[in-house]
């Protein structure tokens, strides 16, 4: 089942963004990764890494039931690496999170526990995108309409619709589908990058406290 030329031109851009991943994490690698943050920047690139070779090649073969939970994936490896902004100290924050304490369990430096509706909240102050995407990529995770239209399409107007169990992407996947999950997940793809080359630029400041 083959894709529009279109869409895989929008696929093959997408995986542009590997070489990407190297590029912003190299200054961490060669400065030796003392800090807790690095060691916690290089797992967020390795887990993008891997999402998005996982979505992209899900996608090519016409499965987004599969690809479209990584997309809450990828927002999610944003949005935890986003919370060791909001802290007072960013390297016991991931010390924390390499002895498995969950983040939703730690507060931020005004005391708010930083559950995941939380930190959409932060994020959606500096990425307008980031509540609605959250909110549409949270119903692939979990059994929703968004699999049921898949199934058996969008019903006529008598409510009729034909149902097909195969697999493999339904008729609502149109181009134009495509293109919109290829974009979201650049966007949080873009979003990681960012947070940690801000990181990465800024890690050498002589207040920051060593691991």
């Amino acid at each position: 089942m083959s894709m529009s030329p279109n869409v895989e031109a929008a696929l093959m851009q997408l995986r542009t963004l590997r070489e990407a991943h190297f590029t912003v994490v190299l200054p961490l690698v060669q400065k030796g990764h003392k800090y807790k943050l690095d060691i916690h920047a290089m797992a967020v690139i390795d887990r993008s890494l891997a999402l998005l070779r996982g979505f992209c090649d899900l996608v090519e073969a016409k499965n987004m039931i599969a690809a479209a939970p990584l997309l809450r994936c990828q927002l999610d490896n944003g949005l935890r690496f986003f919370a060791s902004t909001l802290v007072e100290d960013p390297h016991e924050f991931s010390g924390a999170i390499l002895k498995g304490v969950p983040v939703r369990k730690m507060k931020d430096r005004n005391g708010n526990l930083m559950r995941d509706a939380y930190l959409v909240e932060q994020l959606t102050a500096h990425v307008p995108w980031a509540k609605s995407l959250y909110d549409q990529a949270s119903g692939y995770v979990h059994f929703s309409e968004q699999h049921i239209i898949n199934t058996i399409g969008i019903p006529d107007e008598e409510g009729m619709a034909q149902i097909a169990i195969t697999g493999y992407d339904g008729s609502v996947w149109t181009d134009q589908k495509y293109f919109e999950a290829i974009e979201a997940f650049e966007y949080s793809t873009r979003l990681v990058l960012e947070l940690v080359e801000m990181w990465a630029q800024t890690r050498s400041e002589p207040q920051l406290r060593e691991a």
